[in-house]
């Protein structure tokens, strides 16, 4: 690898064969050295490998200013968070954690703290990116000696669903998980019931409810209307209780978001509120 910017003596953006950028950490690694120069690849400790060939210009920016602690935080919590779900987080995901933990950390320095109103929500909701919050802290805990609570832990799985979300932007992920947790209401006030949340039909009732939300709020629902009318005409005859909830989902939509679910979602959804409804996805009590 060849070096091409040294941002200080520990830290370096280097350039392999062919043409892949990479953050390198290392003791020494940038120490008397110019750009153009191999890297002394025995000193590496820690390499931050993106999907995107170039390095973005504002994670440059942040590394520039940011102490080596806490790349190497946020480097183990990615990988943290990638053993548990995959590599499907957007390059993102370490433009906003960095800034987030240097926020977080100075906050708590202060012995100030924020309370997150998604908190239900996102533990109910995220279960898997909540999850990666809490290892977070004690990672956190591990390297700087803070501890946090869940409300921080909160924070930072929505940043995951943010990157897990092609980094649509913070606000959004907020508008999804408001309207997730608003369908939920609906449906569990209608049954008066309380659902299994450790049922398989639970998870794919949930994991519809996320991709349904997001194809909402960026306007994508009309590309899957197939307008099957047969299917329609079933899924409304068989499961009728389950049509009409979904029915009034589809009011509190066109009251609140001014957005009309197509054929294929009613479809979709009824058939999930069916299935999540059933008995055996009941929890009991």
């Amino acid at each position: 690898m060849i070096i091409r910017q040294i941002f200080n003596n520990n830290v370096i953006r280097a350039e392999n064969q062919v043409g892949h950028e990479f953050v390198v950490i290392g003791n020494g690694l940038g120490f008397k050295k110019k750009n153009g120069q191999r890297v002394d690849e025995e000193k590496i400790e820690k390499t931050f490998v993106l999907k995107s060939d170039k390095i973005p210009q504002k994670l440059i920016d942040l590394i520039g200013e940011t102490s080596v602690e806490y790349l190497k935080v946020a480097d183990e919590i990615v990988g943290s968070a990638k053993r548990e779900m995959g590599d499907i987080f957007s390059d993102n995901i370490y433009i906003s954690l960095i800034d987030h933990i240097q926020f977080a950390i100075s906050r708590y320095r202060k012995s100030v703290g924020l309370k997150n109103s998604l908190l239900w929500q996102i533990k109910k909701f995220y279960k898997k990116e909540f999850m990666i919050g809490m290892n977070a802290l004690d990672i956190i805990h591990a390297q700087f000696g803070i501890q946090m609570d869940e409300h921080e832990a909160s924070f930072i799985a929505m940043h995951f669903v943010n990157a897990r979300q092609d980094g649509q932007g913070m606000k959004q992920t907020v508008e999804i998980t408001e309207v997730i947790d608003d369908i939920f209401n609906i449906v569990t006030d209608y049954y008066q019931i309380t659902l299994d949340e450790n049922s398989f039909n639970y998870s794919r009732f949930i994991t519809h409810l996320q991709y349904f939300a997001q194809r909402l709020l960026s306007n994508e629902q009309e590309q899957l209307a197939s307008g099957d009318n047969f299917l329609y005409d079933q899924v409304k005859d068989k499961y009728a209780r389950a049509f009409q909830c979904t029915q009034l989902i589809n009011q509190y939509l066109e009251l609140k978001h001014e957005s009309a679910m197509s054929i294929d979602e009613k479809v979709y959804l009824t058939i999930h509120i069916q299935r999540v409804t059933s008995r055996n996805d009941m929890a009991t009590s």
